[in-house]
C-alpha cells in the first residue's frame, strides 16, 4: 500500500468524526483526501433520479478542481457518459478503477479533460446507506497512474461506507433536530396564545371592577420580580406571572357593587368576596396549564400559620407559587387606592409584610420582596405603572 493511501484515509476519517452538517462532512472529507500527493482531486456525487439520471455534486476540493467545470456525469447505462466510474459504482454498487487514463477505452470521453487536469488513475467508490443501497459515489483521482492497487480499493471501499453511516446519521440528527425546533415553535406559539387568552381574562375582570385597574397585572409584575430574585427558572416565573394575571378571576362571580362599595364591608359581603378563590379554583382546575395555577389561585390568600382562607392551609401545604403571590398581592393592594380607603403607600405595606414574615407570610419571600424595594426601586416602578 502507498503510505499516501494511509495518510489520506487518515485525515479522512478525522474529518469524519468531527463533521457537524452533510456539506461540512463531505467538503472536510474530500479536502483531507486531496491534500495527500499526488492525489489531486476529489468529489462526492449523489444519484438523481431525473430522465437524464444525473448525478449531483454535493462537494469537491482539490488542486485540479478545474477538471470539474461543466462536467455532466450520469449514471444512465445506456449513453457514453453513464459508463464512466462515477456513475457505474452508483448503478453496480461496485468500485470503479482507471488505472491508466491515457489507455482505459471505457475513460475515452473524459481523456482529452483529464489530460488538461493532470489525471492519469483515479477510483469511484459506491457511498451506501443502511440497507447497502447506494446513494452516492466518492471519485479519487492521481496525479500517477496506476495508484489505486487492491488494497487501496478495499482502503476507499471500506472509507466509502463509513462516508455512507456518517450521511445516514446527520440525517436522522437533522430530521431530529427539525422535530424538535418545530416541537418547540409549537409550544411558544401555544405558550404566546395561552398568555394572550390569560391577559385577555385580566383585562375582562378589570373592565368589571374599574376601582382595581392594574391590579392584576402589577401583582403579576411583583410576583415574577420576587421570584427572579429568588433564583426561580424561567418557566417558573412565568408561571407565577400568568397566575397572578389573573389570581382575582372569582370575583366574577361577586356581585359589582359589592367590589366597588365604598365603605367597610359587612360580614356577608365579605364572606361573598372570600368566595372569590374557590370560584377561580373552579373555573380554572380543569385547564391544563403546564402549571399549578388554579392551585395557586386557590391558595393566595392562605396564611404559613393558618390564619388565611378558604381552608386555613398551614406551613408546607402552601405551595410555593401562592407564597409569592400573597406577599406581591399584600404590597400592591395597601400600596394602592380601593374603593373604601386612599392608597396606604408602599413603606406602609412593606412595614405590614416585613412584621408578618415568618409569621403568616413567607419569610424568604418578603427578603426577595425587600432586595427588589431596594434595587433601582424596582418596586415603586411597578406600583407606579
Amino acid at each position: 500500500m502507498h503510505r499516501w493511501a494511509l495518510l489520506a484515509h487518515a485525515e479522512a476519517i478525522t474529518a469524519l468524526a468531527r463533521a457537524k452538517s452533510e456539506q461540512e462532512l463531505i467538503t472536510d472529507v474530500c479536502k483531507a483526501i486531496a491534500s495527500q500527493d499526488p492525489y489531486v482531486l476529489a468529489w462526492v456525487g449523489t444519484a438523481e433520479h431525473d430522465p437524464q439520471k444525473s448525478v449531483k455534486f454535493l462537494g469537491s476540493y482539490g488542486s485540479e478542481i478545474k477538471y470539474l467545470e461543466n462536467i455532466f456525469v450520469s449514471w444512465d447505462e445506456n449513453t457514453p457518459i453513464g459508463k464512466g466510474p462515477g456513475g457505474t459504482c452508483i448503478r453496480t454498487n461496485q468500485p470503479v478503477v482507471v488505472d491508466d487514463t491515457e489507455s482505459d477505452e471505457s475513460y475515452a470521453p473524459w481523456r482529452a479533460r483529464a489530460r488538461l487536469s493532470n489525471i492519469r488513475s483515479l477510483i469511484g467508490v459506491p457511498i451506501i446507506n443502511g440497507d447497502n443501497t447506494p446513494i452516492a459515489t466518492l471519485l479519487v483521482y492521481s496525479r500517477l497512474p496506476h495508484s489505486f492497487g487492491d488494497t487501496e480499493q478495499l482502503l476507499f471501499g471500506n472509507f466509502a461506507k463509513e462516508i455512507g453511516f456518517g450521511l445516514t446519521a446527520l440525517k436522522k440528527q437533522k430530521f431530529l433536530q427539525e422535530v424538535i425546533e418545530k416541537k418547540d415553535r409549537a409550544e411558544e406559539s401555544l405558550s404566546n396564545a395561552l398568555r394572550a387568552t390569560i391577559e385577555a381574562m385580566s383585562k375582562t375582570m378589570e373592565w368589571r371592577d374599574p376601582y382595581t385597574a392594574g391590579h392584576q397585572k402589577r401583582v403579576a409584575m411583583i410576583a415574577a420580580a420576587i421570584a427572579g430574585e429568588l433564583g426561580w427558572s424561567e418557566d417558573q416565573k412565568q408561571s407565577v406571572y400568568l397566575a397572578g394575571l389573573v389570581h382575582d378571576i372569582g370575583k366574577i362571580a361577586v356581585p359589582s357593587e359589592i367590589l366597588t362599595k365604598p365603605s367597610t364591608l359587612n360580614s356577608l359581603e365579605m364572606q361573598l368576596v372570600r368566595s372569590h378563590v374557590e370560584a377561580g379554583y373552579q373555573i380554572l382546575k380543569d385547564v391544563p396549564f403546564p402549571w399549578p395555577i388554579a392551585d395557586m389561585i386557590h391558595q393566595h390568600h392562605e396564611r404559613l400559620d393558618g390564619s388565611g382562607y378558604p381552608d386555613k392551609l398551614v406551613g408546607e401545604q402552601i405551595c410555593q407559587g401562592a407564597r409569592v403571590l400573597a406577599v406581591a398581592d399584600t404590597i400592591e393592594a395597601m400600596a394602592t387606592h380601593r374603593p373604601y380607603r386612599a392608597a396606604l403607600g408602599l413603606n406602609a405595606a412593606m412595614q405590614v409584610i416585613r412584621e408578618n414574615a415568618g409569621i403568616s407570610l413567607d419569610e424568604k419571600v418578603v427578603d426577595a420582596a425587600f432586595k427588589l424595594m431596594n434595587a433601582d426601586h424596582a418596586l415603586e416602578k411597578i406600583i407606579r405603572s
